[in-house]
């Protein structure tokens, strides 16, 4: 046997670990993504400003959530009610409230800050409420004043509301249960082992799991249009006329909060920056992507989120082309994300409807659209004379430009129950 030596060129490309990283990014959720930004801020930062203690609250909030709801289920519901919302239910209570004209301003400031989740505006100084309460009553009032009338609102019902923290809102809605001071305080050290995940839902008892099911991560979730959302969504869709609108939901990691981390990073003395160096640069492209790739989904399928359609037929490939995108990068931008329509909260990936026919030859056909089209072409035929499933490929083909294989016919003719055209055949 005659042995040769031979040379074979080969194309590859090495990833960098710092791509590697950044390509992963693109698949993590929302709230692993808080998780990792989190950790930056532990390592980075020894002191808290106002932006970087609302971020470090809602990702407490997500982390109960993902504790108590995800793992178990057990943080109640809430009843729909459209007709008001926080702030005039808050409203109403204050005008019944005993305090004097000087508390009830004050009373009326704080209301009016509270945001539609029932947490206070992060950005109240209570020094423009005493620069009121000195243009109108020519008196001075301290913080502690301010503080008193806060704590009447935030028992207000429902409790907790008008919260600058998540574990203020749930420490004054244990105080309003109606259980004993030792029920209480095992509660509040609960919620403490359930966060530092000293202790698992699964393994508490049922009182404790009953008394947690009383407490709510959203206590304006009776009021108005974020009833029953659970879930923070990563993109949200707006809805003016025919037209939608698409934006993130990043409030609570802006933009200036991003640049404040990124600077603290550089300027850092540490040598291990890299990584978060890294994970920051890719923390920007996913969110740039996500909002591309979103736009682009909402836009395809508004016909059918006004109602006019079903869903359109629209693939990975199909927004990768469009976009000038990989096609693996779709794949990663739309897993694990959530997206806020007017009326729910659904998948991204659910807005996807994949199409039937492989080929770009014809017209494009999702599931739905073909079992329709077959049932009507069966419904209408030749009863002496049924469609074979050859002939239905055909009509297809001559009515509605759909060009499909004789097996996929079959394969959705028996999804839909519809027997053969001999089982079919009626003789007259």
């Amino acid at each position: 046997m005659k042995q040769a030596l031979r040379q074979k060129q080969k194309l590859s490309l090495n990833i960098t670990e710092n791509l590697s990283n950044q390509i992963k990014l693109l698949s993590l959720s929302g709230f692993e993504i808080s998780s990792k930004l989190n950790e930056l801020i532990d390592d980075y930062f020894e002191e808290e400003d106002k932006k970087i203690a609302y971020f470090k609250d809602e990702y407490r909030i997500d982390l109960y959530k993902n504790i108590l709801i995800e793992e178990r289920g057990f943080i109640g519901s809430f009843s729909e009610n459209e007709d008001t919302d926080i702030q005039e239910n808050l409203f109403r209570q204050l005008e019944i409230a005993p305090l004097d004209p000087i508390q009830n301003l004050v009373g009326e400031f704080l209301i009016d800050s509270v945001e539609k989740n029932g947490r206070l505006d992060p950005e109240l100084e209570f020094q423009d409420i005493k620069n009121i309460i000195k243009e109108d009553f020519n008196s001075d009032i301290s913080d502690n004043d301010i503080e008193e009338v806060l704590n009447i609102i935030q028992n207000f019902d429902p409790p907790g509301c008008a919260f600058r923290n998540i574990n203020e809102s749930l420490d004054i809605q244990i105080e309003n249960l109606d259980i004993s001071f030792s029920e209480k305080e095992s509660l509040r050290e609960n919620l403490i082992s359930l966060l530092e995940k000293k202790v698992k839902p699964e393994n508490l008892s049922e009182i404790l799991l009953k008394n947690l099911n009383k407490l709510s991560l959203n206590p304006a979730g009776s009021f108005g249009e974020i009833s029953k959302n659970y879930i923070r969504p990563d993109v949200m869709a707006f809805q003016e006329e025919n037209n939608w609108h698409v934006a993130l939901n990043d409030d609570f990691m802006s933009k200036e909060l991003l640049e404040q981390i990124r600077e603290k990073v550089k300027s850092s003395k540490k040598n291990d920056t890299n990584d978060s160096k890294s994970f920051l640069k890719g923390l920007e492209r996913r969110q740039q992507t996500l909002l591309v790739v979103s736009e682009f989904i909402v836009e395809a399928q508004r016909n059918f989120l006004n109602g006019q359609s079903g869903k359109r037929a629209i693939s990975n490939k199909e927004i990768a082309e469009k976009l000038n995108i990989s096609t693996s990068t779709i794949s990663r931008i739309v897993r694990n994300k959530y997206i806020q329509l007017p009326d729910k909260v659904i998948p991204l990936k659910d807005l996807l409807e994949r199409r039937i026919n492989k080929h770009k030859e014809g017209m494009d056909v999702t599931s739905q659209e073909l079992k329709y089209l077959l049932e009507e072409l069966i419904l209408n035929e030749d009863k002496s004379n049924p469609f074979s499933d050859e002939n239905l490929k055909a009509a297809l083909q001559h009515n509605f430009k759909v060009l499909l294989s004789r097996r996929t016919i079959t394969k959705y003719r028996l999804d839909l129950d519809i027997p053969s055209s001999k089982d079919r055949r009626i003789t007259i």
